[in-house]
């Protein structure tokens, strides 16, 4: 497979994929019309774009706002979390209409479900509403979406089966996993004896499992006298070569991203969908007893046009553009690990950076796959993820903010956004239009209120033997920020419905009691429980939730039940995201550029379903049937 990094990518890759003739490019639409990108920076709030130095590493989007226009801030879900506000961002609707109500919800109608019947919010199952692609597809608009949430399992209703012209979906996230990423030491590999598809000068073989995948690795040594390892999958010749190298120190502007990784090593195993492995070498000692190898996730990506693609043309993909990678992969901060030594604990950086390496290697496949989709599909709309800068600022953003060391990391990650940026904006032509929004802003968080400790001694919240929150027996069930109450609505619900009045105020008496040791002011900040509350921030809906709380800067909510003080400091501090969206530190971004659009101009604050409005109205098409946001455009 040809390598697609550094600046020759975008000249190689089409050649990859006129070589494959099930991938040929698709004919050019009869008409010229103006195009329009859509792209989600997960995690980009306005004021870490507007205040934070770090995001000064932001060329090309700062570039794109001075010559596109700005919204005042973009105003996400309650709870400001991922998958609820994507779905606001496809749809048009809040979660009361389109069903996402939070990361993770319990299942309507009431009546028929359990409350502790939990369905990922990232996923398609709970979704009820028309997202923007399909709106899109609908009225005949080409259309490509790229790692979109609400997509899997493919169901007609978010692949458009049906449809004349249906979407083109690349979707990774919630696709099977064939084994997860794993940092790899010595003590993680077995030696077992060369054989006949080893090279003939290995000193060493090694071998270990990610699942049901059994790995094998031969220690060479390359022309120039550096250890490498030959990577392949027991039983199949097919290998990469894992050269070892340095972790590394430059920063990644102009320089290929992840470029010490190894060229994809194709995984196709009776049973499991075909996947991409990547490694990266970055310790070894002379006989292998002393090693550190990173070994990519193994996840489907799953590729369809209505219905997935054949087997045949998954695999032409993959050789095309690359495996899925998705998110980093880092070892639990709060201890060493195989990668090294965290910051925090006295170690250099190495581990950190090596952390930031992972990073890359998602951020080289978006971009790839997005290279790929629009050159072969065409589309007028392409709807894009990408999961940066929320990543990084989980990990670090509570700690730059105490040690402004932590902020060479961060810029080192804002600085993979901007590559992003730069790709997507790099496939505009006159005429064209480009989105850039975010679900959320991140705050800084050094204390938690262990809420369910505070409810199970009021009576509201039971515990099971394990210590565990018991859905069946509890009057009361937290969520992010908020709560709804177990009525027999629900299916075996234990709270009468007459009395559900009674039991949130009596919740929300309990939750403002709560105060930090040394007695100051209330840890919640602000109560959300009207119905005009819940319609404006759309929380509420048949699997939505009865009201909702804020806290006060430097706090977040913690539903743990192990045991302690209610109220205390974290292990370390980080970055967070959940509270009431209209803060000014959960504001998420709305930047845009184009020919209809103002020239450095600024609109007022926009909610998150104003934006499949916006989209629709620069592809003079209507927006998606279940919306109620309406375009900036319109007012």
């Amino acid at each position: 497979m040809r390598r697609l990094v550094g600046p020759g990518w975008a000249l190689i890759l089409p050649l990859a994929i006129v070589a494959i003739p099930a991938l040929a490019p698709a004919r050019q639409p009869e008409a010229r019309q103006g195009r329009v990108i859509l792209v989600s920076l997960d995690g980009m709030g306005t004021q870490l774009f507007r205040e934070d130095p770090v995001s000064q590493e932001l060329q090309a989007l700062r570039a794109l706002r001075a010559r596109g226009v700005m919204a005042e801030g973009l105003v996400s879900h309650m709870p400001s979390t991922t998958a609820n506000t994507h779905a606001a961002l496809w749809t048009g609707a809040w979660g009361d209409v389109n069903g996402i109500t939070s990361n993770e919800m319990p299942l309507a109608p009431r009546s028929a479900h359990p409350v502790a019947e939990h369905v990922s919010g990232y996923r398609s199952e709970g979704l009820r509403a028309e997202p923007l692609w399909i709106a899109a597809a609908r009225q005949g608009v080409r259309t490509v979406a790229q790692q979109a949430t609400q997509v899997y399992p493919l169901r007609a209703e978010t692949t458009g089966a049906g449809l004349a012209q249906p979407p083109t979906i690349l979707h990774g996230y919630q696709a099977p996993v064939v084994a997860p990423a794993r940092w790899l030491g010595g003590d993680d590999m077995a030696r077992v004896p060369c054989d006949r598809d080893d090279p003939p000068d290995a000193g060493v073989c090694l071998a270990w499992r990610a699942g049901p995948v059994s790995f094998r690795a031969a220690l060479t040594t390359a022309a120039e006298g550096t250890r490498q390892l030959v990577v392949r999958v027991d039983g199949h010749p097919r290998h990469v070569v894992v050269g070892q190298a340095p972790t590394e120190q430059a920063l990644p502007r102009g320089r290929a991203l992840a470029r010490h990784f190894s060229d994809g090593l194709l995984v196709d195993l009776p049973g499991q969908p075909p996947v991409m492995a990547y490694f990266r070498l970055f310790e070894i000692s002379p006989d292998a007893s002393s090693l550190v190898l990173f070994q990519s996730v193994l996840q489907e990506a799953v590729y369809a046009t209505g219905e997935p693609v054949a087997r045949a043309d998954a695999i032409a993909f993959l050789e095309a553009a690359g495996g899925f990678v998705g998110n980093g992969k880092g070892e639990p901060w709060e201890r060493p690990g195989v990668s090294g030594r965290p910051f925090g604990m006295g170690g250099d950086g190495t581990r950190e950076r090596r952390y930031l390496e992972t990073l890359e290697l998602g951020m080289r496949q978006t971009i790839r796959h997005a290279a790929f989709l629009w050159q072969r599909h065409r589309p007028r709309l392409l709807v894009g993820y990408v999961s940066m800068p929320d990543e990084l600022d989980h990990a670090w953003l509570g700690q730059a903010r105490q040690d402004a060391r932590y902020d060479q990391w961060r810029r080192w990650g804002y600085q993979l956004v901007d590559r992003a940026v730069e790709t997507y904006v790099g496939l505009l032509e006159a005429g064209d239009h480009i989105v850039f929004v975010s679900d959320h802003g991140m705050a800084a968080v050094t204390h938690e209120l262990r809420v369910n400790q505070l409810l199970r001694d009021a009576g509201l919240v039971a515990l099971d033997a394990s210590g565990r929150v018991d859905a069946a027996r509890s009057q009361v069930l937290f969520g992010r920020n908020c709560f709804l109450v177990h009525t027999d609505e629900w299916k075996g619900g234990v709270v009468p419905a007459t009395r559900k009045r009674a039991v949130i105020e009596k919740t929300i008496a309990v939750l403002t009691s709560a105060r930090p040791p040394q007695g100051a002011a209330p840890i919640v900040s602000g109560v959300y429980a009207t119905d005009a509350e819940r319609a404006r921030l759309g929380f509420g809906g048949p699997n939505g939730h009865d009201a909702c709380i804020d806290v006060r800067p430097g706090y977040m909510v913690s539903t743990s039940t192990d045991g302690g003080p209610i109220v205390r400091t974290r292990a370390r501090p980080t970055g967070e995201h959940g509270f009431l969206p209209t803060r000014p530190d959960m504001l998420g971004i709305l930047i845009a550029a184009g020919p209809r659009l103002p020239h450095g101009g600024t609109w007022p604050r926009q909610r998150a379903i104003d934006v499949a409005p916006l989209v629709s109205d620069l592809l003079d098409i209507s927006p998606p049937r279940d919306a109620r946001g309406r375009s900036p455009l319109q007012r």
